[in-house]
Order: structure tokens, then sequence, then C-alpha cells
């Protein structure tokens, strides 16, 4: 799969993606047109934001870790969830810029290193935070993905990713139960509280809103994109 961008080389959708020349001409200097994908240019790309991540989890987990933190080897369940999304990114139609969204994602899940997971920004619990983002991360994938691969538009296509952001917020809420159920409230991932027994749907409900959000944005770039193609 080759995609790119014409004729402004200075421009890319990634900066370390390459472009080939291409003929299209433009008629302004800020406007450009998505035409050609470098698969090595972008292939380095996906291998260099990897890579970092997972030098900044192992950071997070062995030195930023807490006193008996259950993150101190987090890392080890972390990288290998990056790297296999890096090795599905033709299936999923990955852009690099959604694969590093998505490890910022993790990164900011690995934060629990640090405590932050028992700290609220703004008056918000700093896991709703974290939930929001992995659904916009995941509302991003799946509309590209489910748009290219199946052909859904439109209210089909909102409905899909709604559906299947919500399945992997479950799938995710399975895995803190059972944790918990294997390791004890202490050390396990679903902290019980008598004082919130609805955390698990607040978790869903922020992976829907956010992953709603990023199929907004989505939708109105495609809208908008025409329009600055034919000023």
């Amino acid at each position: 799969m080759v995609l790119g961008i014409s004729k402004l080389s200075a421009l890319n959708t990634f900066s370390l993606c390459r472009q080939p020349p291409h003929s299209c001409r433009l008629r302004s200097a800020l406007k450009w047109r998505i035409a050609v994908w470098d698969e090595a240019g972008c292939r380095k790309a996906f291998v260099v934001v990897g890579a970092v991540a997972t030098a900044v989890m192992v950071a997070l987990s062995l030195w930023g870790a807490q006193a008996g933190s259950t993150y101190k080897f987090s890392f080890a369940i972390l990288s290998p969830i990056l790297w296999l999304v890096y090795f599905l990114r033709h299936r999923l139609a990955l852009h690099p810029l959604h694969f590093a969204l998505f490890a910022a994602a993790l990164l900011l899940h690995n934060l629990g290193a640090m405590g932050y997971y028992r700290r609220e920004f703004f008056g918000i619990e700093f896991d709703l935070f974290v939930h929001i983002y992995f659904g916009f991360v995941a509302g991003f994938v799946l509309y590209r993905a489910l748009g290219r691969f199946y052909g859904l538009a439109g209210w089909r296509l909102w409905v899909a990713v709604a559906l299947l952001t919500l399945g992997i917020g479950g799938a995710h809420e399975l895995v803190e139960w059972s944790t918990t159920l294997a390791m004890g409230p202490e050390r396990g991932m679903l902290k019980i509280d008598p004082r919130d027994p609805f955390d698990t749907q607040k978790d869903l409900a922020s992976n829907l809103a956010g992953a709603l959000v990023a199929a907004a944005l989505y939708a109105l770039a495609r809208k908008l994109r025409p329009r600055m193609d034919t000023n």
C-alpha cells in the first residue's frame, strides 16, 4: 500500500513519512492532497514511535514506579500490545499519527506507576481522562478502518465505531475484574470502592464519549477536505 503527498515535501502527514513527486498541481502552497503513501518512510515512522514509547514505558515502570506499585513491570504487558498493533497496522489501515496517539494512550495509562490513578485534575479522576482518551484513539482507528475495509458510512459507521469501542472497553473491564479476583483488591487492577459502585459504567461511558468525539472530528475533516481542494 503506497500513500503520499503531492509537491510540498515540507508538509507531510507525519514528519518521517517521505513522499514521491506527484503530478497534481496545487493552487495554494498551504493546501495539499494525500495521494501516495511511501511505505518505507512510514514504516520508519512506526518503528521510531514504537521504540521511543517502549523505552519510556520501561523507564516509567522500572525507575518511576512507587514502592509496592503493581505497575513495576507493566511494560512487560503494554509493550507487546503496542507492537502487536504495529504488526497489525495493514489490517487496521493504521496511520502513523494514529499509532502515535495509541502509544501516547499506553504511556498515559502507565503513569499509574507514579500514582496518578489516585489523583484528580479539575475535579475529575485521572482514570476518566485515560478512558476518554483511549476511546478517542479507538474512534480514530475504527472510523478509518471500518470505512476503508467494510465500506461503512454515515450513521452505520458511527454505530459500528460506538459498538466496537464499547466492546473493547468491556473486554478491558473484564480483564480488570479477573485480575482482582485472582490477586485480590490490593493487587488487582479493579479497585473496589463502596462509595463508587458505578466505576465500570463510568469507564465505558468515557470510552464512548471519546470515540464519538473522534468520529465527529474525522467526519468533519472529510467534509472539509473537498472544499479545500476546490479552492
